[in-house]
């Protein structure tokens, strides 16, 4: 009796366990327009207990004119560790990935820089917008996603 209601303990410790790691799932996602430069956006980040599995962030651009009633471009990047499209590898507690699209410049680097702590850092300084962005649009340097604000602080390129 007594191996019995070890076994069965056991057996609930483990599920448990298992629902705890399918429960680790979280998203920190975030959107952003800025004022006067019509252009918008969000970002998602997927974490699976505390590690990066998916990236994802679209930014829209006022087409020719300027403005709103303008057809948009759009710059797109989505990228997760089993899309086969992407290689992912860690770096001084950054995750990195980076694209083997054949669009992108092979004498350029191409790579997203992400980093998870109390908020949630993708850094794009090194990621080529060609092969993700339409005509006239192009990505951000940085996207940061705030540990509880919907809000993203973004940083373009000077002009």
């Amino acid at each position: 009796m007594k191996h019995l209601l070890r076994c069965t303990g056991l057996l609930v410790l483990t599920v448990l366990t298992g629902v705890a790691r399918a429960e680790g799932q979280t998203t920190r996602s975030c959107d952003f327009a800025l004022k006067g430069g019509c252009r918008s956006g969000e970002a998602r980040v997927t974490l699976a207990d505390g590690a990066v599995m998916r990236v994802e962030v679209d930014v829209i651009w006022c087409g020719l004119g300027g403005h709103r009633k303008s057809l948009d471009y759009t710059c797109t990047i989505d990228s997760s560790r089993d899309d086969g499209e992407s290689t992912w590898s860690e770096d001084a507690g950054a995750t990195v990935i980076t694209d083997s699209s054949p669009y992108a410049d092979p004498r350029e680097p191409d790579r997203i820089k992400v980093t998870v702590g109390r908020e949630v850092s993708i850094d794009l300084n090194e990621t080529q917008s060609v092969p993700r962005c339409g005509v006239g649009a192009e990505l951000p340097q940085s996207i940061v996603i705030p540990p509880y604000k919907s809000v993203c602080r973004v940083r373009f390129k000077e002009p």
